[in-house]
């Protein structure tokens, strides 16, 4: 990275988020997953008007355009703007963390600009290993996982029977392991916490890892703020239960997880990602389909 940004990069990074607004409010217009977004918005805010939950889904649609071009463009960012545009709450608990050799688990969800918090963080240095789900073959594909190495990301892609170990290894190397806790699960690999009082299927990775490893586990959020900057949240370390009943201990970790990002959502419901069906996986036996997102 170079110290100082040239005048062409800044007029560059502006236009690109004003065009990436653009695209956002063509996509809402165009009706693009608009109905998975109410849908799903009616699940968690029933009190809300629906003139103010499409308000929350087109806001939910220009972050989102805003966004992408802000993550293509993070490799090229230099410490100049690193240290400018993004300001730190807790960050010095992580890295006491860090400071004792071992690794670290933050979690967070798709929230605000969460693409980011992995790639400027491992700019800035921190070993960062993300966990995330197979994405099909495409250009976009291979283009968004390219950003993450150019940062200097690695990317674990969780497979059956192999993520636990891959993710013991990062963590044994002394690695920030990130864990995006609000993807939806198949059945078979789920635990059900509540997201907005409705049963949400869940990875119990992180969970299992602390209790079987002893790993500290924070939980971060990256808000969006004017000028393209950004405020970093950084909670933790969070207390692990140790009851003895494991399944009981996983379930409650996770509950806590899920109740401080749904925290966030209801503080700033148009930073969260409503395009994704985070209901719809159901628990055995319930019946029927969890709400219209489902």
């Amino acid at each position: 990275m170079t110290d100082r940004p040239g005048p062409l990069a800044r007029v560059e990074r502006a236009a690109l988020r004003g065009l990436g607004e653009f695209v956002g409010v063509l996509a809402w217009l165009l009706r693009v997953r608009r109905r998975v977004v109410l849908a799903n918005l009616r699940l968690a805010f029933p009190q809300l008007s629906e003139r103010e939950r499409r308000r929350i889904g087109k806001k939910c649609y220009v972050n989102l355009g805003r966004m992408a071009p802000e993550f293509l463009l993070a490799p090229r960012l230099t410490t100049a703007e690193i240290d400018r545009f993004f300001d730190y709450d807790g960050f010095d608990r992580l890295e006491a963390e860090r400071a004792r050799g071992r690794g670290v688990i933050v979690c967070t969800g798709h929230f605000g600009h969460f693409e980011m918090l992995a790639a400027v963080h491992a700019l800035k240095g921190i070993p960062i290993t993300m966990i995330t789900r197979p994405m099909g073959r495409s250009r976009l594909n291979d283009l968004w996982r390219g950003t993450r190495a150019r940062a200097g990301v690695e990317d674990l892609i969780a497979r059956k029977g192999e993520t636990l170990k891959a993710a013991r290894r990062a963590l044994a190397a002394g690695r920030v392991l990130g864990y995006v806790i609000d993807q939806n699960q198949p059945a078979r690999r789920a635990i059900f916490p509540r997201f907005f009082g409705v049963p949400a299927a869940t990875s119990a990775t992180p969970a299992v890892l602390a209790l079987r490893t002893g790993t500290p586990v924070f939980f971060a959020v990256a808000l969006p703020l004017d000028g393209g900057r950004h405020r970093v949240v950084i909670e933790g370390p969070l207390a692990v239960p140790t009851s003895g009943r494991r399944d009981e201990d996983v379930l409650a970790f996770t509950q806590d997880l899920n109740d401080r990002l749904e925290r966030w959502v209801r503080a700033y419901p148009e930073q969260w990602y409503w395009l994704h069906r985070r209901w719809k996986t159901r628990p055995s036996g319930e019946g029927g389909r969890g709400g219209g997102a489902a």
